[in-house]
């Protein structure tokens, strides 16, 4: 009976693989076979959204600040880590203005550090159009800001009425610039409503 159990334990120990042998393989340039395959983000099908979205309320419980989240459904590699790969995100953003006016806006983070002293010319393509958008950089959390209202009111609009965006970055440390892809299918404008727009 304990040579049984002694015979069926090495099986499934045997099964379960050496764990070390899996990670060895994946580190580049080393490991059984010298083969690593870079991993890929299979994108987000056509009829599920990539949105995510979050609100704050005053202590009247009104919503004043509404934001919906999206992340790149690419990567690209970490200029700072090798190895790693990092990803980009962006969020579109509503917040009331008293009286009773409303901005809109977004802010694209880069992931890594982005070419843009302090400012720069950001080519954004949604659907099939492609333009060129001025936008600030802050390196302290490498995030790109548009210069204005109007440009960050426009961006809102493509960004929420489009169903794909690509975003070159134009990232330091990279012998090219890097193109973003989002999948923007599945916005929900009434998540996004404030309270001074008849919801509470």
């Amino acid at each position: 009976m304990k040579k049984l159990l002694a015979v069926g334990l090495a099986l499934v120990l045997s099964g379960c693989g050496g764990g070390f042998d899996d990670m060895d393989a994946a580190r580049p340039g080393g490991g059984i076979g010298n083969t690593v395959t870079k991993p890929t983000v299979p994108s987000i099908p056509d009829d599920k959204s990539n949105w995510r979205y979050s609100s704050v309320k005053n202590s009247d419980g009104e919503v004043f600040y509404t934001k919906a989240e999206n992340s790149s459904l690419n990567t690209y590699p970490n200029p700072d880590f090798q190895g790693l790969e990092a990803r980009s995100f962006f969020y579109v953003e509503r917040e009331r203005i008293r009286p009773s006016g409303i901005s809109e806006s977004v802010k694209i983070f880069a992931g890594s550090e982005v070419s843009c002293t302090p400012t720069c010319q950001i080519p954004i393509k949604f659907n099939s159009g492609r333009q060129n958008y001025l936008m600030r950089y802050s390196a302290s959390n490498e995030v790109l800001v548009p210069v204005n209202a109007q440009v960050g009111k426009d961006l809102f609009d493509k960004f929420t009425r489009s169903n794909s965006a690509v975003v070159t970055l134009p990232i330091i440390g990279l012998n090219r610039s890097v193109e973003v892809e989002f999948n923007l299918r599945g916005y929900d404008a009434l998540q996004m409503k404030l309270s001074i727009e008849g919801l509470s």
